[in-house]
């Protein structure tokens, strides 16, 4: 690669697969962490439910008080969160199946399954990534879906997943008007993940909302966005709101 006397060479960017892959290797011993009941939770995003799947879930929780005892189905002393267990055993699976896959097309020798006793992934996770940047950008582009929800699973655990995540704060425009609340309220912010390469993430109101042009960060599906970093104007626009309905009492 030609470079100006003096300057270090810009290396290209690495492809989505790699960089998942050097993800989960980076954050593995956190995922194994996670599952012990002394370990610091990382804040878990609140998700949003509709009107009918939050009286399903209050009607889950009754009945299973009702019943609950000690010597009944789901009662166990056992001291590990068993969801994120679940996960890491099925994370490792797949890097093996993903391995094995690679070395198949690679032809190289493929590293022996892991025994039921492995709770390490990283030795097949690394040696898919090897022989990805092996392979090519073919094979890359072939990975990558699978290796994004391996990625989504483990930062699911992690509570490391932002997309979807609605943040509780009033939009200054709109005020949270929606169609089922027109007179507003509603928390109607939401982040998202905007196509391009690399996606963008972004914060979209999904209320009835029509901010002047020169409040918007951008437009996607007919709802305003502001990507990440106009964060910091959109932050101080909803304190400015704030201020303003505390001085008036208005609200």
């Amino acid at each position: 690669m030609r470079t100006n006397l003096g300057q270090t060479p810009v290396q290209p960017a690495e492809h989505a697969a790699i960089e998942s892959l050097n993800w989960l290797i980076e954050y593995w011993p956190d995922l194994l962490e996670a599952r012990l009941p002394l370990a610091t939770r990382r804040p878990w995003q609140t998700p949003t439910l509709s009107p009918e799947a939050q009286e399903q879930r209050d009607a889950e929780a009754r009945l299973d008080r009702y019943f609950r005892n000690p010597l009944a189905l789901g009662e166990s002393a056992a001291p590990l969160d068993v969801a994120v267990l679940q996960t890491a055993l099925d994370l490792i699976v797949q890097a093996d199946d993903l391995a094995a896959s690679l070395a198949e097309a690679a032809m190289c020798p493929a590293l022996p399954s892991p025994g039921l006793s492995v709770t390490d992934a990283r030795p097949w996770l690394a040696y898919a990534r090897a022989r990805l940047l092996d392979l090519g950008e073919e094979w890359q582009d072939w990975a990558a879906p699978h290796i994004h929800r391996m990625y989504e699973q483990a930062a699911k655990q992690l509570s490391m997943l932002y997309t979807g995540q609605t943040i509780k704060v009033l939009c200054p425009w709109c005020r949270g008007a929606t169609s089922a609340a027109p007179a507003g309220g509603t928390y109607t912010w939401q982040i998202v993940e905007m196509p391009g390469k690399p996606p963008q993430i972004a914060i979209r109101c999904a209320g009835i909302c029509e901010p002047p042009q020169k409040e918007v960060g951008t437009w996607w599906g007919g709802q305003p966005c502001w990507p990440i970093w106009d964060w910091d104007r959109l932050a101080r626009r909803a304190r400015d709101l704030q201020v303003d309905e505390l001085s008036t009492g208005v609200r």
